[in-house]
């Protein structure tokens, strides 16, 4: 009792269970990196696909077409990207993270470099996939020029399935 003499009572009735989450977490997650130093000749206005050798761990998706990561479930998506690039003149460069060979729009970056200096390209959308689209990364000049992916981590992309 509390000192004003009355009893009470916290007893508060148990709600319905709700529905059970994934069991595994992340149903779909995958990434591919390039850490080679190389030149990329651009032709003008032509897109050039960024090289990505190396895989990350990965849950259904695929690597295949080389250099792309291939979802095998549709949702909705968190893609990540990241470039390092320098120019051998000054011109504009764009890159973009494109599904299925169409530029995504919030990903789409163009900077007017300077000669030899690095520029980075990075950033995280939110997009909805199909199973089966492929999703790469793409770079392109206003100028025929030569591009390079600079020493150490010069590229990256990874997709994660949101829901």
């Amino acid at each position: 009792m509390n000192p004003s003499g009355y009893q009470i009572d916290f007893t508060i009735p148990q709600g319905p269970t709700g529905a059970t989450g994934p069991a595994n977490g992340l149903n779909a997650y995958g990434g591919k990196y390039n850490n080679t130093t190389q030149t990329l000749n651009l032709s003008i206005g032509t897109q050039t696909q960024i090289p990505l050798a190396n895989n990350l761990p990965d849950k259904n998706v695929t690597y295949t077409p080389a250099n792309s990561i291939t979802v095998e479930q549709a949702g909705t998506y968190e893609i990540n990207y990241f470039s390092n690039v320098s120019a051998a003149i000054g011109t504009t460069v764009t890159t973009a993270v494109r599904v299925n060979g169409t530029n995504v729009p919030s990903t789409v970056t163009s900077r007017a470099l300077s000669v030899g200096v690095g520029s980075i390209y990075n950033g995280s959308t939110i997009v909805t996939l199909a199973a089966g689209d492929v999703v790469d990364m793409a770079i392109s000049a206003l100028l025929a020029v030569g591009v390079t992916l600079g020493s150490g981590i010069n590229a990256s992309l990874s997709v994660k399935k949101l829901n």
